[in-house]
């Protein structure tokens, strides 16, 4: 007996039609696959190609092969591959920092850059020879002169320059430019000249000629400035001595007050400085009359100056000294 459960055969046949186009179906190749297969060649074909390409183009690019040849037809000798060399702007950079060696090189030990002229001007009193002896740069190398020093030099030694201006003209001249002080002032021992005094108030030796400096004829030296060290009491190192003698050692002050005091004075009467009164004069009526040295409350001063000479007159007396100095304070002495 057959079982229930066993299809019969015609319905086998029919399940069977419902699968077989299915299996039958031809399964579509995939262009992906065969993209992505060839894709895969390539890049190994690609990977490998590119590394012997570059190889070689690297190997071409360094070394470059060179043939002789032996006389033979057809036959010639290869030699050792040599290096190429590619030119650029670094080889230039090269050559110019060897140039520069070799020129620093030549300027230290070539005679050609050693100072051997010192061109000077704008000096009048100062001689030039004098300025140049100083100096001592002849016979050294150009590249080591630094004119900051040498003006310095020249400034400290001497007084009467007020200002220097040093330069370097390759390959072996030193440009000195000069400028003097112009005396405003000169002082007097007696009959004797002792120094020139200009309106900053630097003293300095009397040289030459000068254009009418005001003659003050003195007992003792000029004032000080404030703060400013004499002979005795400047210090012994050389590096303060040169500071100290770029410091005024007069009062700019006193220099107005003398030049002042020179255009109200007797113009047939000297100028005078005393160290306890300051500066003044003899006045026509026989006496001396001194108003300090500074140049404050002058025209005051002498205002009540010509109050005391009327009151001195009308007494009749004959002082020997009359001391404006301070305003509110003056004095007369009959007595020597």
């Amino acid at each position: 007996m057959a079982d229930k459960n066993e299809m019969s055969r015609a319905d086998q046949v029919r399940a069977r039609r419902k699968i077989e186009p299915v299996q039958r179906k031809a399964i579509p190749r995939a262009e992906s696959g065969t993209t992505r297969n060839a894709s895969t060649t390539s890049r190994v074909v690609s990977r490998h190609n590119t590394y012997r390409s570059g190889s070689t183009t690297g190997s071409s690019r360094l070394r470059k092969q060179v043939y002789l040849p032996t006389g033979t037809p057809g036959s010639e000798i290869r030699l050792p591959s040599l290096p190429q060399i590619r030119w650029s702007w670094r080889w230039l950079s090269l050559a110019l920092a060897i140039g520069m060696l070799v020129l620093l090189y030549l300027m230290l030990n070539s005679a050609t850059f050693e100072v051997s002229t010192v061109n000077l001007s704008g000096g009048i009193r100062v001689p030039a020879e004098e300025v140049k002896s100083i100096l001592n740069v002849s016979g050294e190398s150009i590249i080591h002169v630094k004119p900051a020093e040498v003006e310095e030099q020249i400034l400290a030694t001497f007084p009467d320059i007020k200002a220097a201006h040093v330069s370097v003209a390759m390959p072996n001249t030193l440009d000195v430019v000069i400028e003097e002080r112009i005396p405003a002032l000169l002082w007097m021992d007696g009959e004797d000249p002792l120094f020139w005094i200009d309106q900053d108030g630097y003293a300095f030796t009397v040289r030459g000629e000068a254009n009418l400096p005001i003659r003050v004829y003195a007992n003792t030296t000029p004032p000080y400035a404030l703060g400013y060290l004499d002979a005795q009491t400047q210090p012994d190192d050389e590096t303060s001595k040169a500071d100290l003698s770029l410091k005024p050692a007069i009062d700019p002050d006193f220099v107005l007050t003398v030049q002042k005091l020179n255009t109200i004075k007797p113009p047939e009467s000297p100028l005078l400085y005393d160290e306890h009164n300051g500066l003044g004069w003899t006045d026509p009526h026989g006496w001396q009359v001194y108003f300090g040295i500074k140049n404050e409350d002058i025209e005051m001063k002498l205002m009540e100056y010509e109050n005391i000479v009327n009151a001195i007159l009308d007494k009749n007396l004959q002082p020997v000294l009359i001391s404006m100095e301070f305003l509110h304070a003056p004095f007369y002495r009959l007595e020597p």
